[in-house]
Formats: C-alpha cells, structure tokens, sequence
C-alpha cells in the first residue's frame, strides 16, 4: 500500500483550509490506518503547520481510549490538537517497530486473555476425558478447581520523553528513534518472557516454567513427575541433531506418553526448534524430500519431510548451549496469558518535569502476560 509522504507545505494548507479539528481528525485517522509514511514523517513542520500550539497534552488519551485502539477518531479534538497527533504518531512508530522486529516465540504458544496476577488454568488433566453415560444418568462435569495449573503475570513498560530541544532543534528523527527502539525492544522482551518457559530458563518461584497446583515442578527430565498422577514421563534425551535417526530417538519417547489414567495419548510433532547454530541442519532434515542420513539408500522417502517446521533462534545457542534442540507440539504444552497487549499512553500536563527538565511530553509503553506449560508430555528437549 502507497504510504503519504506530508510536506509542511501540504500540511499547513490542509490546516488552514479545514481548520484545527477536522485537520486533526484526518491526520489521526490516517497515522491509524497506516497510510502515512513514518520514517519521512517530520514533527517540526506538523507543529509549525498548526501555528506552533503547546507541546503539552490537555489528556493521556484521545477520545476516551488508550492510543492505539483500532477505532476511527470521530469525536471532538480538542483546539490544542497537537499533542493527540503526536502520541498517535508515536504509538504508531512503537507498534510499527513491534510488529516488524523479528521474533518467533508467538508460534510456540496458545494466546488466552488473563484478568488475574497469578492465572490459575485448567492443565492435562482427567477432567475432561468423556464417561460412560449409562441410559438415563446424567452427564458428568469436571472442575478446574480440582487439577490446576499457575501462570505468573508480569508488568513491562518504559517511558518515552520528547523535550523542548527536540522541537526547537528540528530532533524528530531521535524522538522517533527511541519511540522505534522501545517498539523492537518490546517484542524481544515478549521473547524473553515465552523462552523463559519454553526453555526452561526459569525453573523456580512464581515463574517457574511449569507451576502444577502452583507448585514449581520440573518440567524436562528423565522421569519428569506430573502431580495429577503416581506415573513419570521421560521427555528429556542426551542427542546431537545431525539427522533422521535423532528424531527417531525422540518419536520414541512420545510413544510412551500417556493420560494421567495410564491410557496412550497421541503427539503429532509439529516444530523442530534448534538454536541458529543448527538452523542449517534442521532445515536439511525436515525440508529435504529424501533421508539424508548416510546409511539409507539414496532416493528413500522422508517422512519428516513436510511434517515439522524448523524454528530458530539464538536464546537456545546463548542461555542453553548450541548443542541444544527441542521437538513437539509446543501449542498443546505452552500457554501465554495475556492482561494486556502493548499500549502507549500519554501523561497529563502538569509534572514537575515537565517545568524543571523541559519536557514537551512523555508516553508510556508497557505489556502484561506471562508463559507456562500446563503439562509436560507434547514437547521432547534434547542435545548434548
């Protein structure tokens, strides 16, 4: 899509033709829908367009909701417009920079929406199997408040300040900059937050990877204990990722996963995570339409081929070690309970800063969710 490039000449134009409100209006809308360009976006000429109004906000929100709520903006804007342009616009480069930073934590986890610190979630648990209904009995429930699993919330956020200078010294391209940087740096927290229980990286306290009956249990081992059940699970093997006959070695143990009543339960493996260190070889194994394994006849049909995507990323090389790998069905194992996606919000006038460190205006970017696993049989961690 063909993005506008505004001119100081265009915008003063449209300014003084459609006057404060509907110039605002159009603008907002525009930044909302993405139609305008950001990176040649320049701040000095908006406001010297409107006749250089104060810098200072009349309120954090503009019509009543948070910035970047996916809503037109039809309500009255207030005279002294400039400011709700600008935290638009700084929202728009925060979440422009969010969404393009790479990342692929999202593909491993179900998203659900969370109102509470410490989320309590149904895990893999006996309490859904179906019963037998003898002919006129009733059908039976189960309770999520007898076999449960803990999922921590956590608060991130930072604060963006633009100053008088910048305006004075036409520095929109380092207002921008850091309204950009937050953007791709949310992201990598999110990433950190998802790898932290995917991983394992954090095995104790309330952050714990896996929290059943919100108690930290390990959750990668050779005889990994679910508390729902007197049974141990082994989804931990010592295998460096080379080719097919690696994940054979892990199709075994996903064989032998069963229901908290003993009964097989069937896993489809769905990624192959590997560090970026062995990005290459999992790729060959799982995109390569024949085994590459060197003993096998030439020709011979892969069954892997097609059926697991390859993930990578450099937190397993970094925080595991580069021998590292993972294998399963990561949706089935992992959850991300979301209180609230990335929001930008503008401060109130009035701040001591905003008079003893000539501070124009400050935003504030923040996230809440957390990550766990509610059980412990769909996901194999391997390596060596």
């Amino acid at each position: 899509m063909k993005k506008y490039i505004l001119s100081r000449d265009t915008m003063r134009s449209v300014f003084e033709s459609k006057g404060n409100k509907v110039f605002a209006r159009t603008l907002i809308n525009q930044i909302r829908k993405n139609e305008i360009d950001l990176d040649h976006f320049d701040l000095v000429a908006l406001w010297e367009a409107m006749g250089r109004p104060s810098a200072v906000a009349g309120s954090r929100a503009i019509g009543g909701v948070a910035y970047g709520e996916g809503a037109e903006l039809f309500e009255a804007v207030e005279s002294t417009s400039f400011p709700q342009i600008t935290g638009e616009l700084i929202n728009a480069v925060v979440m422009e920079a969010y969404e393009k930073e790479y990342g692929i934590a999202e593909q491993l986890v179900r998203v659900l929406p969370s109102k509470q610190r410490d989320e309590t979630l149904v895990g893999f648990t006996e309490d859904f199997e179906l019963k037998e209904i003898p002919e006129g009995m009733p059908y039976q429930e189960g309770a999520i408040g007898e076999k449960y699993h803990k999922i921590y919330n956590t608060k991130f956020g930072r604060i963006i300040k633009v100053t008088d200078e910048m305006g004075k010294f036409d520095q929109t391209g380092q207002a921008l900059e850091r309204a950009r940087r937050i953007g791709e740096q949310a992201k990598a927290k999110k990433e950190r937050v998802i790898f932290d229980a995917v991983l394992e990286l954090i095995s104790t306290g309330n952050r714990a990877a896996w929290r059943p009956a919100g108690t930290a249990t390990t959750l990668y081992g050779n005889s990994s204990a679910d508390p729902y059940t007197t049974a141990t699970y082994d989804n931990l093997q010592t295998d460096t990722l080379s080719d097919e006959t690696d994940l054979d070695a892990a199709m075994k143990l996903f064989s032998q996963a069963t229901d908290e009543q003993g009964d097989p339960i069937v896993v489809n493996p769905t990624v192959l995570l590997t560090g970026v260190s062995l990005m290459a070889t999992a790729a060959a194994i799982t995109k390569s339409g024949q085994f590459i394994e060197k003993n096998r006849p030439s020709g011979t049909y892969n069954v892997f081929g097609g059926m697991l995507q390859p993930l990578s990323t450099p937190y397993i090389d970094q925080l595991v070690g580069t021998g590292y790998w993972w294998i399963g069905d990561f949706r089935k194992q992992f959850v991300y309970t979301e209180v609230f996606p990335l929001q930008t919000f503008q401060a109130k006038p009035g701040s001591d800063a905003e008079f003893t460190n000539d501070i124009s205006a400050a935003y504030k970017v923040r996230f809440m969710g957390g990550c766990g696993a509610v059980t412990n049989r769909y996901v194999v961690k391997s390596g060596a």
